[in-house]
């Protein structure tokens, strides 16, 4: 985004400025519900220009540069925890679940599992062509790599094993952009002339192709300079730019027309959800904090302006002495890092103005931000053949028709694993009917368990979905039939949450009970 003169600044904004360690940075606000503090400079011993930055889910972050050297740091006190290295400049950083590792895949085709604590190389394989992009799943277990001969090679990083390769010739030769899905069921590459893929990574088939549009000017091209998503969200941004000849032609000393936008794209559709015309073309994006921010840095690199999305508007801006390469918002929204071209890690607090109304019920979300509490891990052992029933599905603070709505999407998703048998509805209906059972009574464990006796299941659910605010909870207790006790206990949260986004948020509860 172009930068205002010295005059609108004065008029329009209340800044501050900092010096630390060689670079300066000012915090500017209008209006806004997002609040940045500076941290600081994290201390660096390699680091040269900044390719790539990852922040971990317990306050550490890693950096890496054009040379493959890496840093590693403890936020809040700034304390390095070390350093280590790879073959050259880094492509991707991703933490682990655990939080006590990351992959590393540099230019060179190397990936890499390094040790935090250590330092160290564990596991290291290499890829079969040079690599453009690659990505993560949002399970952080599905490695996506897309490479020059037109494959994207797929790596499951919990078995340490290949998953097979996409054929995408002709699709990722100018290749901007590669993403998950939070759900991880598509797979995204984005090209320059802003031509959209997707494939279902689990069958390797591409779902469908799409072209994005500005359809601002008339006659116009497509041209997109950057693009991003994160793990709990439905959509993703791209930073596009229209050139067009102008009406009568281009004239001696003219210049082509030029409209730069940020244009936020729903995951499953592929259609346009939200528009928001910018000054300058968009270099670097970063969706957050939540899903309807997007911290951006234009062609001149050396500011991070945040767009509000939902108001289409233009909020804090982050000013800087340093061209910036890399930018990146952390899971939790708190934090904001930028990583320069002389190698400077600059780290700035994030806090929505109000917590208690950063959802803003008066202005429609874009996208849900949806996750699970208690971990990804499947509550049933895979292929192991159980019986289940579904025995409740409470709605509090909202209609029992949503409850409906979601016991029957979580039946369809556990009915199409071979290695469940569900138990059909009308079999449950006429047992409690023959108990003399109520409904509300199927909440009781004990009861539960008569019940899942009487019908021959194994395991038992107990399931609801509350509304607090503009949040949806969705739980699953999971009852051992045989010794009547509460094996596993599930949650998905979904905050900020539109109707459209239950159904994705029933698919992820489905998957921490049986995949």
């Amino acid at each position: 985004m172009a930068r205002l003169s010295e005059k609108a600044w004065t008029k329009h904004f209340l800044s501050a400025a900092l010096l630390v360690a060689g670079m300066s940075w000012a915090s500017f606000g209008f209006a806004q519900d997002i609040l940045t503090t500076p941290h600081g400079n994290l201390p660096n011993e390699n680091l040269r220009s900044i390719a790539a930055i990852a922040f971990s889910d317990d306050g550490k972050v890693v950096a890496g540069d054009d040379r493959g050297n890496l840093q590693f740091w403890e936020l809040e006190s700034q304390k390095s925890l070390g350093t280590s290295s790879v073959n050259s400049g880094l492509l991707l950083l991703r933490f682990l679940p655990g939080d006590r590792s990351f992959v590393a895949v540099d230019a060179s085709g190397m990936v890499s599992i390094i040790d935090l604590l250590q330092g160290s190389k564990g596991t290291t394989f290499r890829t079969a062509s040079k690599p453009l992009r690659a990505a993560l799943d949002a399970g952080k277990t599905m490695l996506a790599i897309a490479t020059k001969a037109g494959r994207i090679e797929l790596f499951d990083l919990k078995a340490m094993m290949p998953l097979g390769q996409i054929d995408a010739q002709d699709r990722i030769q100018d290749l901007l952009f590669l993403g998950f899905d939070r759900l991880g069921q598509q797979l995204v590459a984005i090209d320059r002339l802003a031509k959209v893929s997707s494939w279902n990574p689990a069958t390797l088939k591409l779902l469908r192709e799409v072209t994005l549009s500005g359809g601002e000017l008339h006659g116009s091209r497509s041209v997109l300079h950057s693009g991003a998503t994160n793990r709990a969200s439905n959509v993703f941004v791209v930073g596009l730019e229209e050139v067009a000849i102008p009406k009568g032609g281009l004239q001696r000393g003219g210049d082509l027309m030029r409209q730069h936008s940020a244009i936020v794209y729903d995951w499953t559709t592929g259609t346009e959800v939200k528009r928001l015309k910018t000054q300058a073309a968009l270099d670097l994006v970063a969706l957050g904090p939540g899903n309807d921010h997007l911290a951006t840095v234009a062609q001149d690199g050396k500011a991070i302006t945040f767009l509000d999305l939902r108001k289409g508007e233009m909020g804090s801006s982050l000013a800087t002495s340093e061209k910036l390469r890399a930018v990146a918002i952390s899971e939790d929204n708190r934090w904001i890092a930028a990583g320069s071209k002389n190698g400077t890690l600059s780290v700035w607090k994030l806090k929505f103005r109000d917590e208690a109304s950063a959802a803003r019920p008066n202005l429609p979300s874009l996208s849900g931000r949806i996750r699970t509490t208690t971990g990804s891990e499947p509550a049933l052992k895979p292929g192991v053949a159980t019986r289940i029933a579904i025995l409740t599905f409470e709605a509090k603070g909202m209609s029992q028709d949503v409850a409906d709505v979601c016991l029957n999407s979580l039946s369809n998703s556990l009915a199409n694993l071979d290695y469940i048998t569900l138990i059909e509805r009308k079999q449950i209906e006429k047992v409690v009917a023959e108990q003399r059972f109520q409904n509300t009574d199927l909440a009781d464990e004990s009861t539960s368990i008569q019940v899942g006796k009487l019908l021959g299941a194994d395991r038992v659910l107990l399931c609801g979905i509350g509304k607090l605010g503009s949040s949806m909870v969705l739980t699953a207790r999971i009852l051992h039939v045989e010794t009547g006790k509460v094996i596993r206990g599930r949650e998905v949260i979904c905050e900020e949450c539109r109707d459209q986004d239950i159904f994705d948020a029933i698919k992820l509860l489905a998957s921490t009970i049986a995949q």
